[in-house]
């Protein structure tokens, strides 16, 4: 039997610049998806899984996801990514701001 985990990186931040989430250990699990939610308008942001060996220097991994303006949920999936996890959003500005939900799902 696997084992799975949800934890909430984010909740209900509002966001008007480039945000980063804290970083999360994984280690143990070999699948991982960010789940992000958006309440309300919000300008098109781009999700970016980035992965690190130590929880300090990081690395992109895998193909950005795009979240427009008309979508409300978006997922970004990982296999093979070492330890430390954590998901980047960028494009929010002060003139469009976001606010964000962010969970991330382990199983391995």
């Amino acid at each position: 039997m696997l084992t799975t985990n949800t934890s909430v990186l984010t909740r209900r931040v509002r966001i008007d610049d480039d945000y980063v989430t804290l970083p999360y250990e994984a280690g143990w699990a070999s699948e991982a998806v960010f789940f992000v939610q958006v309440e309300g308008a919000h300008p098109d942001l781009r999700l970016t899984a980035e992965v690190s060996p130590d929880g300090i220097n990081w690395l992109p991994r895998g193909a950005s996801v795009v979240m427009a303006e008309s979508v409300a949920m978006a997922e970004v999936p990982m296999m093979n990514f070492g330890n430390w996890l954590r998901l980047t959003i960028i494009g929010a500005t002060a003139a469009a701001g976001a606010r964000v939900l962010v969970h991330l799902n382990l199983k391995g």
